[in-house]
């Protein structure tokens, strides 16, 4: 997603979006910027940030080896922390397909990634982009900051 696409941040999360890197580039760039927006763990047990960087790392491994490379990456709190946004775009107009379990060798790999994305967001919508190519956003429901943990608790 493009930055003046994105509504408006909240007064509480604007400064850790505008601490996000520009360009992400890699995989492991995309897990440091949702943990920079997440705060670090937000789960007592630390599921919900692994959950997170598992996925963004789906996402953008697959647009680096399937979808003819990383062209945009953002990701963005809604205001009142309750929902995380990532949108991942590449240069291929397919859409993933996510490779059936049954009869499959579980020994083999790959071909699980679209799967456990769907499995581990809470929304996931593929969007044709004007120019050719593809968004995918996911988002993720978060655990209520009065739970005593998440990024409005530290501090």
């Amino acid at each position: 997603m493009r930055h003046d696409e994105a509504r408006p941040p909240s007064p509480d999360t604007a400064a850790r979006q505008e601490q996000a890197p520009g360009a992400v580039r890699t995989a492991g760039q995309a897990r440091a910027v949702v943990a920079q927006l997440l705060g670090g763990d937000v789960h007592p047990d630390g599921r919900v940030l692994a959950d997170v960087q598992l996925v963004v790392t789906e996402l953008v491994a697959n647009a680096l080896r399937h979808g003819g490379g990383l062209t945009a990456f953002a990701a963005r709190l809604e205001p009142g922390g309750a929902r995380l946004v990532v949108d991942v775009e590449d240069g291929d107009d397919r859409h993933p397909v996510a490779q059936p379990f049954h009869g499959r060798d579980p020994a083999s790999g790959g071909g699980r990634g679209w799967a456990i994305v769907q499995a581990l967001t809470s929304t996931c919508q593929v969007q044709p982009l004007p120019v050719g190519g593809k968004r995918i956003r996911v988002t993720f429901v978060l655990p209520p900051a009065s739970a005593g943990f998440g990024p409005e608790s530290a501090g």
